[in-house]
């Protein structure tokens, strides 16, 4: 069934709309519209705790809504979240820095002394460099074969730079390294570990003296203190139970890093005006775009994504128990921050998205507030939320399997979709995924958009094209790969 569109979900075509200003005047964001479209979130318990920074021009400002920690205290500006995948733009950045300083050059073979005796491997003599890493360019998978985690709701924990040396010493690339891109939390591990071994220092070492001590970000963690772990945002599930942060061992480049909101404005600014000094090349140079979007995904620079505008850069970040966002665009001169204590779908993505919209004067307008609490309910990734007679119909793997592939509208609108540990994940060209979720074997709806996808399956074999059906028009996508 398709949900009833929540006002502050976003369409489709809202999604992959420019960013431009569409008016020449300033200072849309305020506290207390960010607090009217956060609030639905709280009121309807689709989040738990949630913070939100913002910057426009030479203004700022933070809304912290809900609980945050096991105390019931509510955020504040000090609150430590887990960054999730947020880490990738520091090591990315660690990798520019090291390239500001010669030490590296980003077109070289990502070669490095280490205690693991990580050899990367090469293709038909092509060898994976640095600026393939960071750019998941690599041609190495989204996970080691090898991760086994001993607890589900802890998966890094025990992974260690050993195992991780056992994988990829024997691993065989599909293809040459730049060829395609391939989102991989592996690669930007093992770029994290690469450059803390070849700096000599530990990743945390090598992030305070090269980032977070130059931009004053004095709360930035991968390990906590006793007195850090108490200001820690309780981390929740997908059905809003508290569950375990993530730990890792010394393998954390693609989502080992905890900050509060204070920290992540201070980055936040740094980006919009890069500081002199070495800090500020490598800001200067994470932010250029590297490679150009093609039909393997984004635009991307050091770390960075980019928005189908050419100007926003973002990247997004979950664990087991959080959601994250940082959205920013140096033409509008602003910034959107989403920091949230439990593990829904999208809502950070589409909260940081609607903040830059409304800082490029779209007028987004604040929930109703006679909403529906259905609807809000329907927009998060909460499916154990909704009513105990859900109909969701249960899909088998072998099915899901014949849906997974790559579809094209138009060049620049490619569905990409993908069966993640049972959860139909569909992404777009230059935005972020989400979950589909099922009304029957070949109809599959979002939540919180009007809109749903219907895949056409032969009697055998894969789909050969999905149907968007949105705003009342239908319009289809042919299948152009496996």
């Amino acid at each position: 069934m398709n949900s009833p569109r929540s006002r502050y979900a976003l369409l489709l075509v809202a999604i992959v709309a420019s960013l431009a200003p569409s008016r020449a005047t300033a200072q849309h964001v305020t506290d207390e519209w960010v607090e009217q479209m956060a609030a639905p979130l709280i009121e309807h318990h689709v989040v738990d705790g949630i913070s939100i920074g913002y910057i426009e021009g030479d203004r700022y400002g933070i809304v912290h809504l809900g609980n945050a920690t096991r105390s019931g205290k509510n955020a504040d500006n000090l609150t430590l979240y887990e960054l999730g995948s947020i880490t990738k733009v520091f090591t990315s950045l660690l990798l520019a820095d090291a390239v500001a300083q010669g030490k590296i050059d980003l077109n070289e073979p990502a070669v490095a002394e280490n205690a693991a005796g990580i050899r990367l491997p090469s293709h038909d003599g092509a060898p994976i460099k640095w600026i393939d890493l960071s750019t998941h360019r690599a041609g190495l998978p989204k996970l080691p074969a090898n991760l086994a985690p001993a607890d589900p709701k802890n998966p890094y924990r025990d992974y260690t730079p050993a195992q991780a040396a056992e994988f990829v010493n024997g691993f065989t690339l599909p293809r040459a390294p730049g060829e395609a891109m391939e989102y991989s939390n592996f690669g930007a591990s093992l770029l994290g570990y690469l450059l803390a071994q070849q700096a000599g220092k530990s990743y945390q070492e090598l992030l305070n003296e090269r980032i977070a001590g130059p931009l004053k970000m004095t709360d930035v963690a991968v390990e906590l203190s006793d007195a850090q772990a108490k200001r820690l945002a309780t981390p929740h599930d997908r059905v809003g139970s508290p569950t375990p942060a993530w730990t890792r061992t010394d393998f954390i480049g693609s989502g080992g890093i905890h900050a509060n909101m204070r920290d992540m404005l201070r980055f936040a600014k740094a980006q919009l005006e890069p500081p002199a000094g070495p800090v500020g090349e490598a800001i200067e140079l994470a932010w250029k775009q590297q490679r150009d979007a093609d039909k393997s995904g984004p635009a991307i620079g050091l770390g960075w994504m980019i928005a189908g505008d050419g100007q926003t850069r973002w990247h997004n970040g979950g664990t087991g128990g959080t959601r994250t966002a940082i959205f920013i665009n140096r033409e509008l001169k602003a910034a959107a921050i989403v920091l949230c204590n439990t593990a829904v779908a999208n809502e950070a993505d589409q909260l940081a998205t609607l903040i830059i919209q409304q800082a490029a004067g779209h007028d987004i307008q604040p929930p109703a507030a006679d909403e529906d609490a259905a609807a809000a309910i329907d927009a998060a990734d909460g499916k154990a939320r909704a009513k105990k007679d859900d109909k969701t119909p249960a899909i088998d793997a072998k099915l899901r399997r014949r849906l997974v592939g790559r579809y094209q509208l138009r060049p620049d609108f490619i569905f990409d979709v993908n069966d993640e540990d049972g959860h139909l994940m569909v992404g777009i060209t230059n935005q972020a995924t989400q979950e589909v979720f099922p009304d029957s074997p070949t109809r599959w709806s979002y939540r919180g958009i009007d809109a749903t996808l219907e895949f056409k399956l032969p009697k055998s074999g894969v789909a050969r094209s999905l149907v968007l059906h949105q705003n009342g028009a239908k319009q289809v996508a042919r299948r152009i790969s496996k």
